[in-house]
């Protein structure tokens, strides 16, 4: 049994080290002879984070869940859903993106009745919940509107760094819901303790699983609950049955929270996570790295630590243009929505006070609409003709044509007279135009285009693979 929170500076040392040991073991399993280098069997993994339905979908991973036992803390029929936070135990085949669940556990983050609700969030057992264009909704309610005071939910998100729940899925319960909630224990003391700013009471009463498990200050808690009493918690670190065995591989979805610096070490849905030199990075840059910022980082489990030798952006959606509408930050054809968590940069008048013509960097993620969310939303100078920047998953290529579409947009590469393979050239250009669209998987690869746009088509001067 690890305890993460106890993990010494030796722990992060030797996690340091490993970071470029284990990225070069997962590398050259996959090259060489067939005839000397059979086809490895599947590796043991655990993966957290939410779900897309289709057996299970977790972190660009298909687990086949028909075998699969779910568990669920008090629905044993639960049927997993979009947008559920699953915690997956399993086996990842050699290709990264298939595997077999073993043991699905759903993990909601606060089940109970809303008491109050504002433009875009809403409290229940005093925790503020977010939606946004990417929030699954549920139950008969199918937007925010849908949901009032006093109705009963259950919520399924990841938090940030100041602890409010990104919702990835809402769910309204005409018959109730059990009063739950799921998050990092503070303030505690012999009977009491807090989830964010709810205080809690326990004593001899409270049933604390597993059998002889103790709790602190930065330890995640699940608590069902009688007002604000306890009657069960949840000791998640002292639960093995999803902790990841030692040097297993691992993947969490997340907020980072405690960053200061890559290389180096943060938080993702409070696992400790350490990156180096040799950490690859895809969907962005380094330089985006930050609290706040949802990513998925994925490695192998060194005393306690998430070693990561990959950081994925789960925010993939960068454009650079030019606002087509007053007061609204929609460029290229895309309606982008802002929350109350969007980051405003040099934006003095707020999003209202943006101008038609005015030049604007904007970050996100795609909706379930097709619509974009910004997670920031920056001001510049006008964008010249031949300098857009949109980035995205590929939807569909065209090998033949030498194009592709992103965000609905078609990029014509054909003239394109840069192909870098990383953001930050340290691998070399592909070789042509060919080997590029070779590498590029529709529905997979995050690509980078810049160039002229006419409508809805882009001529690409510049084309690059996240």
């Amino acid at each position: 049994m690890i305890n993460r929170k106890l993990v010494g500076m030796f722990s992060l040392l030797l996690a340091t080290t490993l970071v470029a040991v284990m990225g070069i073991t997962s590398c050259s399993s996959s090259g060489g002879d067939s005839s000397s280098n059979p086809t490895p069997a599947p590796a043991s993994a655990v993966s957290i984070g939410s779900m897309t339905k289709g057996s299970v979908i977790v972190n660009g991973v298909t687990f086949d869940d028909t075998t699969a036992t779910v568990i669920a803390d008090d629905d044993a029929q639960k049927v997993l859903a979009n947008g559920m936070v699953v915690k997956v135990k399993g086996t990842v085949k050699d290709d990264g993106l298939t595997g077999k669940a073993e043991k699905v556990e759903v993990v909601n983050e606060v089940s109970g009745t809303i008491t109050s609700k504002n433009t875009d969030t809403f409290s229940v057992l005093n925790q503020t919940v977010l939606v946004d264009g990417g929030t699954v909704f549920a139950g008969g309610a199918t937007n925010l509107a849908g949901l009032n005071a006093d109705d009963s939910v259950e919520v399924h998100g990841q938090r940030d760094a100041s602890r409010t729940i990104r919702a990835t899925r809402v769910e309204k319960h005409a018959g109730g819901v059990v009063d739950e909630v799921r998050g990092v224990v503070s303030g505690k003391t012999a009977t009491t303790f807090n989830i964010g700013s709810l205080p809690i009471t326990f004593g001899i009463s409270t049933a604390i699983t597993p059998t002889g498990a103790t709790f602190a200050d930065g330890d995640i808690v699940q608590v069902h609950l009688n007002g604000t009493i306890a009657t069960s918690i949840k000791v998640e670190d002292d639960d093995v049955e999803f902790e990841p065995g030692e040097g297993q591989e691992f993947e969490v979805e997340g907020f980072i929270s405690g960053f200061t610096a890559h290389p180096g070490s943060f938080e993702v849905i409070g696992q400790s996570v350490q990156t180096s030199s040799s950490t690859r990075i895809e969907g962005g840059v380094a330089a985006d790295l930050a609290d706040d910022v949802k990513v998925e980082a994925e490695g192998h489990l060194i005393n306690g630590i998430l070693v990561a030798n990959k950081i994925a952006f789960k925010e993939t959606v960068r454009i650079q243009s030019n606002a087509t509408t007053t007061g609204s930050a929609d460029m290229l054809g895309k309606t982008v929505k802002v929350t109350s968590k969007t980051e405003l940069n040099n934006l003095s008048g707020g999003i209202s006070g943006i101008q038609a013509g005015d030049g604007l960097r904007v970050r996100g993620f795609v909706n379930i609409d097709g619509s974009i969310t910004a997670t920031r939303v920056e001001s510049q100078n006008a964008v010249q003709a031949d300098r857009h920047i949109l980035q995205g998953p590929v939807t569909s290529k065209d090998a033949a044509s030498k194009s592709l579409v992103i965000l609905g947009v078609t990029i014509s590469a054909s003239g394109a007279s840069s192909m870098d393979d990383s953001p930050d050239d340290s691998n070399p250009a592909f070789a042509n135009i060919d080997a590029f669209f070779s590498a590029v998987t529709a529905g997979k690869t995050i690509v980078k285009a810049r160039g002229a746009i006419s409508g809805s088509t882009m001529t690409a001067n510049e084309i690059e693979i996240e």
